[in-house]
């Protein structure tokens, strides 16, 4: 595999993607970041990394980034506001440096709630209420506009990535552990996940496929699950039974005052206010209205009672409404590819890491395999 440049490499999929890279020999890995500040996580790859400055809204920098590359990959986030404009940045420089493909992380809230089957080339919805979808849509809307026949453009669009070191699967574990979580009808809708590890699959199969290779498509899990099946798996270590958990209506968000404020927030000029403001705020003072707003720090990591009446958060209210599974079989035929890990396994990866951070309890047979890794 020739040189890959990855943009946003020092996110929670940036990470990832690049230790799995080095762990398997390839030494020719660039990550490019924002600032000096963000170097520092690479330092322990050694020259396996290469490290290169530039602002993922700025083409010129970034065209220098690129220099040399076979192949960029972006899996920038950031605010909304900001998401359009580093997409058409970053796909400009990897004309103007030569680069032969760009790999472009896409997101399955495109779709909204799926409430109807859904293929890979479908259209991202209009008037999604959530910044970053509309952002992410608007940004697919605009590649598929673009036609270099010298860039080949791979697009991906996963949905929930989960599984060790996910900041969403550790949101999902603390509720659970506190029984402060709750299922939509039931948890009768489909998680439309991606465990981690299949994510960086795809994203390496994309790289390394020799020849063309273009085309917009789902990522996600082999298996279909279901948000109550997904719950089930991770409860009982968490000593959370999903079955005494607030059940919320899918028919009828119900809105808080929090949920209030978080609409409002989503308004396209709110939001971008929102978050210039953000940036003028020193940071102790947001850890301090941070802090003020969550209150006195909970030292039980394990609720005795559950939950009767929870706070509902609207994204999580929206994706546990998704009523059908993406289809992935596109990306496994145009790629040849076949998803490396499991739901089981992935489960119980997951588990073990949660064990770990000492958020899940460690049953007997899991002690026993750590005792067994630290003393053999």
């Amino acid at each position: 595999m020739s040189r890959i440049a990855i943009v946003g490499a020092g996110g929670f999929v940036g990470t990832s993607l690049i230790e799995s890279l080095v762990l398997d020999g390839h030494t020719e890995v660039r990550a490019v970041v924002r600032s000096y500040r963000n170097m520092a996580g690479f330092c322990r790859w050694g020259d396996a990394v290469e490290v290169r400055l530039a602002d993922a809204t700025n083409e010129a920098s970034l065209v220098k980034a690129f220099e040399g590359a076979a192949v960029v990959v972006n899996l920038t986030t950031g605010v909304p506001a900001g998401i359009v404009q580093s997409t058409r940045a970053i796909y400009s420089a990897c004309r103007k440096a030569g680069v032969p493909r760009f790999v472009h992380l896409s997101s399955a809230v495109v779709y909204g709630d799926v409430e109807q089957p859904i293929d890979d080339d479908a259209l991202p919805l209009d008037n999604l209420w959530m910044p970053y979808a509309r952002a992410k849509a608007e940004s697919e809307r605009w590649l598929r506009t673009q036609h270099d026949s010298d860039l080949d453009l791979v697009v991906l669009r996963p949905g929930i990535v989960w599984g060790v070191r996910s900041s969403h699967t550790l949101g999902f574990a603390h509720a659970l552990a506190r029984k402060s979580s709750f299922l939509v009808d039931g948890g009768s809708s489909i998680f439309n996940g991606i465990y981690i590890a299949n994510l960086v699959a795809m994203i390496r199969a994309a790289c390394a496929k020799p020849g063309k290779a273009a085309g917009f498509y789902n990522a996600g899990d082999a298996e279909t699950v279901t948000w109550r099946q997904f719950y089930d798996a991770l409860g009982g270590p968490l000593d959370c039974d999903p079955a005494r958990l607030p059940v919320v209506s899918g028919e009828k968000f119900p809105w808080s005052l929090g949920a209030a404020i978080d609409a409002v927030q989503s308004q396209s000029l709110v939001n971008a206010l929102y978050h210039r403001l953000k940036t003028r705020i020193p940071d102790g003072l947001k850890a301090a209205i941070r802090a003020r707003l969550e209150g006195a720090y909970n030292f039980e990591r394990h609720a005795s009672q559950y939950a009767i009446a929870v706070a509902v958060n609207r994204e999580l209210w929206h994706l546990q409404r998704v009523r059908h599974k993406l289809p992935v079989q596109k990306f496994a035929r145009d790629f040849d590819f076949v998803m490396p890990v499991g739901f089981p396994e992935a489960v119980q990866q997951t588990v073990s890491w949660l064990e770990a951070i000492g958020l899940a309890v460690p049953t007997s047979e899991s002690s026993a395999k750590l005792n067994r890794a630290i003393y053999s």
